[in-house]
């Protein structure tokens, strides 16, 4: 029997491996992340309700509490959504809602051009593109035109994607 030792992988001068993938995640780099997996990295979680916070201010979303956390910066993130054969484009905030006082760390997505019930569902998002840290703001209206600019960033984005 011939042992073969067979090189390490190596993608733009770093070797592929499980430690390289957490420390892309760590540091919110999705992009990197996914193409050392093969793949976005992806959470699955179901749809919970919240206090309807989103939808008051015109973007409705689609809620997940994690089981556990995440190995991702709370932040701004593209994704893709997928549930029951569907998919769709989205915006995530990953955190505690800063601006509403909050402590909980939940998964809020807001998925583009889409209306509908998606409670109870179960959603697996993968994440294409971090956008920005979380942050507080000082109105709701603030938050707002962010989530707007949020929003024409992901299309931007989406552009250069099939």
């Amino acid at each position: 029997m011939v042992a073969h030792i067979i090189p390490p992988l190596v993608m733009e001068g770093q070797v592929v491996s499980s430690s390289a993938v957490r420390e892309a995640l760590k540091n919110g780099d999705v992009r990197r992340a996914g193409s050392l997996l093969g793949r976005p990295y992806s959470v699955k979680g179901r749809v919970l309700r919240s206090e309807g916070r989103g939808r008051q201010i015109g973007f409705p979303t689609a809620n997940l509490k994690p089981a556990r956390e995440l190995p991702l910066p709370s932040g701004v993130y593209l994704v893709r959504v997928e549930w029951d054969g569907e998919t769709a484009s989205g915006v995530t905030n990953i955190g505690i809602r800063p601006t509403f006082g909050g402590e909980t760390p939940w998964i809020e997505t807001y998925l583009l051009d889409f209306s509908g019930d998606l409670y109870d569902r179960t959603l697996r998002l993968h994440f294409l593109e971090r956008l920005r840290p979380e942050q507080r703001f000082e109105s709701v209206q603030a938050l707002t035109a962010q989530i707007e600019k949020d929003v024409e960033t992901a299309r931007r984005l989406l552009g250069d994607r099939p």
